[in-house]
């Protein structure tokens, strides 16, 4: 079942830092729908186009039944950072052994039952409940409350593209853009990234089948995570304390 999922606005700055609020990392990655409704999980992007069979390492994960996720596809480089050029090589080469993970933030249905109009932070609680441990293909988005502005320097430091904020009580509301959710975008990694590919659409590429040799590289999906989330505590305490 695919679900037109929830999309953000744009805010040229983080808000001030308040308690009140939910701050994750944007993954540069590409928007991804988990659907597991009948027992038979489905992958699809953000435009509907049905990926279960480029991703097994991610369909093939158990998880219970009656369940729809919302998250981002990525795949990281040497760097342990995500790295979208990366990713499209996976898609147009159907290649696995260019290690892919998924990162769960959102909880739509759960067994069986939609609970959108649930507040985000209750969504999130259950989302802990559904996949209780991080893998090397799939984990949960880590966020921190409040501190956005705080956050984001941090980003900006360890070159990564950007913050997400979210209110806690917000419902998730399908295919619309809201003020709820918010990206503030690294515009110095977006132009030294993003110029190396035009647009994030993949459709196109999807069926293009010509073989590519890549190096293999270590994959230490959560390396990178903790490394951000250290440096972040420890801004805090030095800016903040």
């Amino acid at each position: 079942m695919f679900i037109s999922p929830m999309l953000l606005q744009e805010a040229a700055s983080p808000p001030a830092d308040y308690a009140n609020v939910i701050t994750e990392l944007k993954l540069d990655g590409v928007r991804l729908i988990y659907s597991n409704i009948t027992g038979t999980p489905k992958l699809f992007t953000r435009h509907s186009l049905d990926v279960t069979s480029f991703f097994p390492e991610i369909s093939f994960i158990s998880l219970p039944k009656g369940i729809v996720l919302d998250g981002e596809l990525i795949s990281v480089n040497k760097e342990n950072k995500p790295d979208f050029p990366r990713l499209m090589e996976r898609f147009k080469s159907v290649n696995t052994a260019i290690p892919i993970q998924f990162v769960a933030f959102d909880l739509l249905f759960y067994k069986g039952r939609q609970i959108t109009q649930l507040p985000l932070i209750k969504r999130k609680t259950l989302l802990n409940t559904v996949i209780p441990t991080d893998t090397i293909t799939m984990v949960t988005s880590q966020w921190v409350e409040g501190n956005s502005e705080t956050y984001f320097d941090v980003v900006k430091e360890y070159d990564l593209e950007g913050i997400v904020v979210k209110k806690p009580q917000s419902k998730y509301h399908f295919g619309k853009r809201s003020n709820d959710w918010l990206k503030i975008i690294n515009y110095k990694y977006r132009m030294g990234k993003r110029s190396e590919l035009v647009g994030k659409e993949t459709g196109h590429l999807l069926y293009n089948k010509a073989g590519y040799k890549l190096q293999l590289m270590e994959y230490k999906a959560q390396k990178n995570r903790k490394k951000l989330y250290e440096k972040y505590r420890q801004y805090m305490k030095n800016h903040i304390s």
